[in-house]
This record gives C-alpha cells, sequence and structure tokens, in this order.
C-alpha cells in the first residue's frame, strides 16, 4: 500500500471512477473483500466507520494492505468529528469520507494535508466544502436529488468535484446518467456487495462484478 498525497488520490478517484464504501464486523471477511475488489481492478477503497470495533478492523486491513496490496490507496467514511478522524489516520487512513460537512474535521484534514471529502447536499454546502479544503464531495443523499441536480450545480460551478452516494447501481443507463450529468465519481456500495454476494462469500464473483463495473465506467467517461 503505496502512501499517495491528497493530488495523487484525486486523480485517482477521478481515472477510476468508482469509491466504493464497505463494511463489516469480521476483519478476515473485510480483508477477503477489499482482496477481491483489487483483483478486479480497483486502486481504491473506503472502509467505513458504522462499528463499535471497526477502528480495530481497520488497523487489521491496512497491515494486510501494507504487505499484500501495494497500489491500494486505502481510506474511512463515516467520519463525523475530528477524534474520528485522527484515530483512523493514525491507524493508516489515507483519506477521509464523510455523510456530513463538519469544520474542525476539515481544519484537521487541510492541516495534514489529507484527502477529505465531506458529505454535503445543497449548492451552498458543496462550495463551502471546496472552501474549506474539500478534495471531492460526497453529494447525500444522491436519491432524493438525481443526476438533474448536478447538472443545474455545474452550470455556474463547473469547478466542483462531485461524488453521488445513494441511488447509483451498476446498471449501465443509470450509470451513464450520473457521468453524463457531471457526476466525477461515484459511490456504489450494497448494489456492488450484494447480500447474496456476502452470504455465499463468494468473492470470485465480486472480482468480476468490480471488473465489469470499471470497464463500464471507464467506456462512459
Amino acid at each position: 500500500m503505496k502512501k499517495k498525497n491528497k493530488e495523487a488520490i484525486l486523480e485517482l478517484a477521478l481515472t477510476q471512477g468508482l469509491i466504493p464504501p464497505f463494511n463489516h464486523n469480521d476483519p478476515e471477511t473485510a480483508i477477503a473483500v477489499m482482496e477481491a475488489v483489487y483483483r478486479g481492478g480497483l486502486r481504491i477503497f473506503e472502509f467505513t466507520n458504522r462499528s463499535e470495533d471497526a477502528l480495530e478492523i481497520f488497523k487489521r486491513m491496512v497491515k494486510h494492505a501494507r504487505k499484500h496490496l501495494p497500489d491500494l490507496v486505502l481510506g474511512i467514511g463515516t467520519i463525523m468529528n475530528v477524534r474520528q478522524a485522527k484515530a483512523f489516520h493514525a491507524a493508516g487512513a489515507q483519506f477521509i469520507v464523510a455523510p456530513n460537512l463538519n469544520k474542525s474535521v476539515g481544519q484537521y484534514c487541510k492541516k495534514e494535508k489529507l484527502f477529505w471529502c465531506p458529505g454535503a447536499a445543497t449548492p451552498s454546502e458543496i462550495i463551502t466544502a471546496m472552501e474549506w479544503g474539500a478534495a471531492l464531495v460526497k453529494l447525500f443523499p444522491a436519491e432524493v436529488l438525481g443526476p438533474v441536480f448536478i447538472k443545474a450545480l455545474k452550470g455556474p460551478c463547473p469547478w466542483v468535484k462531485v461524488m453521488p452516494s445513494g441511488g447509483v447501481t451498476l446498471d449501465a443507463e443509470n450509470i451513464r446518467s450520473w457521468f453524463a450529468a457531471g457526476a466525477d465519481c461515484v459511490a456504489i456500495g450494497s448494489n456492488l456487495f450484494t447480500k447474496e454476494i456476502m452470504a455465499a462469500k463468494d468473492y470470485a464473483a465480486l472480482e468480476e462484478r468490480t471488473r465489469k463495473m470499471l470497464n463500464l465506467i471507464a467506456s462512459i467517461k
């Protein structure tokens, strides 16, 4: 797992066009999923802070990635405050994602030169996030706003970088609609890590699913 600066991480996110958020309370499963998407070609991966033992699981993922996944950029999502940001950054997180816009987290990430992707749902919030140092803004909840919101936003504000989260599926027309509207990257979680795949631990299917999604995004972008 190579360390990259925030500019290089942004370039990777925009090139691949996909940052998948994932969480699991079993470290072995989390590592297996991380390996599967890596084999499928993904080089940026977001584990989410949605369980009491997320930090310890994340530490194990970092240790594994450093040893076995040399090109992976591993970050943490659902970071709501500075305490969490500091803890996961110390554990090896190379980027921070959140569903909300927190100025203190932004200030910490700016000080540490850390890639920050906060959540926002209005033009004012999105522009404020960029002004506070966000490299990319998570448009959340995207299923409520829709692609038309991005198209309207990009008219007067073409410089903003947004990643819709929620409502993005693996359907080609759905993906095409987001990028055609001006999305710079998309977040796909449960539609990639389906209940069926996770229940069967079918990591080969997840690998192939990831590969197909990256190829689709590349063909659209």
